[in-house]
């Protein structure tokens, strides 16, 4: 249990990282220069970026907190240990290639926010994608958890 231990705090420390990186980034996108009116596609790539932003804000201090609490409180530790070693998770994340998957998505993820700046043809196409491979990942995992 003590390796678990510090592989959560190993963990909270990447997160509170996170949670730096996502503030910085939410600061210096409202430093930006503003759309003009009429220009619908760079409004909706700087919403993209802020909210991209925001929500992984929100994401990385929901673990967190959720993280810290665990590592505070040995019976919630014990469940996280449990829930994360759980056979039938790890086959369903073994047949949904769930850590390629999220390589995959992280990279595209980032490389929208980034292309948004630069061309609006590869935002919106890197976008398409983004959003049918998190559909097709979705669709797995409920698969899976049917059938299995």
């Amino acid at each position: 249990m003590e390796i678990f231990k510090k592989k959560m705090f190993a963990r909270l420390c990447i997160m509170v990282t996170g949670l730096l990186g996502a503030a910085a980034a939410i600061m210096l996108s409202s430093r930006f220069e503003k759309p003009e009116s009429g220009d619908f596609l760079r409004g909706f790539t700087g919403g993209f970026q802020t909210g991209l932003s925001a929500c992984l804000l929100g994401v990385l201090l929901f673990l967190a907190i959720r993280y810290l609490r665990a590592l505070n409180d040995p019976e919630k530790l014990k469940k996280q240990y449990i829930s994360e070693t759980d056979e039938r998770k790890l086959f369903i994340k073994q047949k949904t290639g769930d850590t390629g998957m999220n390589i995959i998505t992280y990279g595209l993820v980032t490389c929208t926010a980034v292309s948004g700046n630069i061309n609006d043809t590869v935002f919106l196409t890197l976008l398409c994608v983004t959003f049918f491979i998190t559909a097709v990942r979705g669709f797995f995992k409920i698969y899976y958890n049917k059938v299995t």
